[in-house]
């Protein structure tokens, strides 16, 4: 049995922050945000709202999409780093907000940036058994409740935005389009090269300010590095392993980092700009919530007919560090 995507939807908040806005509230300039990240506007949601508003309306709009009803959905999967609630679930959280049936299983991931890979790879196994049937999997995030104004935190926060993105995969006979292969990565040496220390169980802080960590915490340099490096790394062997070349791609669907990283895997991958959906000029860094908006935003501009029989590249890089691939054919 193969995997399709079904459906698939976004949300996205209504407020828009530009740079200008950015620099009321830190120490930095538009010409440094826009030069060093590439982003131009971002959404934040509003004091009242949460990632949880969010997710349940880019789920709903996918499960309609798929043209199903929710009572169709047999799992739900759901990665996010910046939840409602500590615990329990995220996944528990939105089940009933969404009128799924209350005896499948919802479960949370932690694949950070990488959240869509690794639930669109998990939830074809759970379809190749023939156990489950629809599996709505969703990242979203609410980054700008987190932020950190001072400069220890600025060069992070001028990033952030706010969104969450679905899709329903679905089993198919048709063995013309769907999941051709996905590959999931994770090397846990590089845990501090982005990192948030509470709450937390270890007793202890990196930084040793307890005032500060709540804030997430970055390693530019080795951050930029190590995703470069990932993104061209796991690009290179899923071409090789299937005997693929760039120019048999279609269409690559990055997460969204910031400009300066995927400037550099373009040009490592020598990837021709028009091949490549790009967003993050327009909602910045939305972590997790960054992949599946993209594609959904990739599948909702480009018709059926145009699209179908594409061969795209969905890859990732998160903190962890996580990264991986999913070849599909549309």
């Amino acid at each position: 049995m193969n995997t399709v995507i079904s459906g698939f939807g976004y949300a996205l908040p209504s407020a828009t922050i530009d740079n200008k806005t950015i620099v009321e509230w830190m120490n930095t300039t538009e010409e440094f945000i826009e030069t060093r990240t590439g982003v131009l506007t971002r959404q934040h949601i509003s004091e009242n709202e949460s990632t949880g508003v969010l997710m349940v309306e880019a789920c709903k709009k996918a499960i309609e999409k798929a043209n199903l009803l929710p009572e169709d959905i047999d799992m739900l999967i759901v990665n996010t780093l910046s939840p409602d609630y500590h615990d329990p679930s995220q996944a528990c959280l939105i089940q009933p907000m969404l009128s799924l049936k209350n005896t499948i299983p919802v479960f949370d991931i932690r694949a950070q940036c990488s959240g869509l890979i690794y639930g669109m790879d998990i939830a074809r196994q759970f379809i190749a058994t023939g156990t489950h049937q629809n599996i709505l999997v969703c990242c979203g995030e609410a980054l700008s409740k987190r932020m950190d104004y001072s400069d220890e935190g600025r060069n992070l926060s001028i990033l952030l935005g706010d969104g969450a993105g679905a899709v329903v995969l679905s089993a198919s006979e048709d063995q013309n389009k769907g999941i051709l292969d996905a590959a999931i990565h994770a090397d846990g040496s590089y845990f501090e090269l982005l990192w948030t220390e509470s709450p937390g169980t270890s007793g202890k802080t990196f930084s040793g300010d307890e005032s500060k960590c709540s804030y997430f915490r970055m390693n530019g340099k080795a951050m930029f590095k190590h995703a470069v490096e990932k993104f061209t790394e796991v690009t290179v062997q899923t071409l090789k392993k299937h005997n693929l070349s760039m120019e048999d791609i279609d269409v690559i669907i990055p997460h969204q980092p910031n400009m300066r990283i995927l400037d550099a895997v373009i040009n490592n991958l020598g990837i021709p700009r028009n091949k490549v959906q790009i967003n993050v000029h327009k909602y910045g860094n939305i972590a997790s919530g960054s992949l599946p908006t993209t594609l959904s935003e990739y599948m909702e501009n480009t018709p059926p007919e145009e699209r179908e029989g594409k061969l795209g590249l969905i890859v990732g890089y998160g903190s962890g560090a996580t990264w991986g691939s999913v070849l599909y054919k549309f």
